[in-house]
């Protein structure tokens, strides 16, 4: 939860300072426009699950796990095993709710500035950290660009369409059913 909250300090720290730094200059207009690319944090988090790169991830942990256990690592075990029910908490707040992507955008940070870039936005957040929005703020969305780093196949692009076309699961009712 710190790196999520560290990272929405960089986002709107950054977006003070692109408004601040622009408004000392008389180049500017009084009210310059900072262009923020929202994302539903659901759809990166459903094609990162359904990825080739997450499938290998799996394989590997099990891998362990069974190397672990033939190897009569008890503490080892007891460690992956426990990894198992913590990542599905994880990964169903993250692809039915609003939890943070951070994790998964860690993993393509490099291709950020690109994004942005082609998108023409300053800023790229989730939708879900925005708490106000100036009516005459400009967003643009790139959930799909940033879904599109992670590959997702045609089946998970389906799933991903349907999943941001509902409401996000409330995070307080995970653990139930979920």
């Amino acid at each position: 939860m710190k790196k999520h909250q560290a990272g929405i300090g960089l986002v709107l720290g950054g977006v003070l300072t692109l408004t601040l730094g622009a408004q000392g200059t008389n180049e500017t207009s009084e009210n310059p426009t900072v262009t923020v690319g929202t994302f539903d944090s659901r759809a990166v988090a459903i094609a990162c699950v359904r990825s080739d790169a997450f499938a290998d991830r799996m394989r590997a942990l099990h891998a362990e796990l069974d190397q672990a256990r033939t190897a009569g690592d008890e503490k080892r075990v007891a460690e992956l095993e426990a990894m198992g029910p913590a990542m599905q908490k994880q990964i169903h707040g993250q692809g039915f709710g609003t939890a943070p992507v951070d994790d998964i955008i860690a993993r393509i940070e490099d291709e950020l500035s690109g994004i942005a870039k082609e998108a023409g936005v300053d800023v790229i957040a989730p939708k879900w950290a925005l708490a106000y929005r100036r009516p005459a703020a400009k967003f643009v969305d790139v959930t799909d660009r940033l879904a599109a780093e992670l590959d997702p196949d045609a089946e998970t692009l389906k799933v991903i369409r349907e999943t941001v076309a509902s409401e996000p699961i409330p995070q307080n009712e995970f653990g139930r059913d979920h």
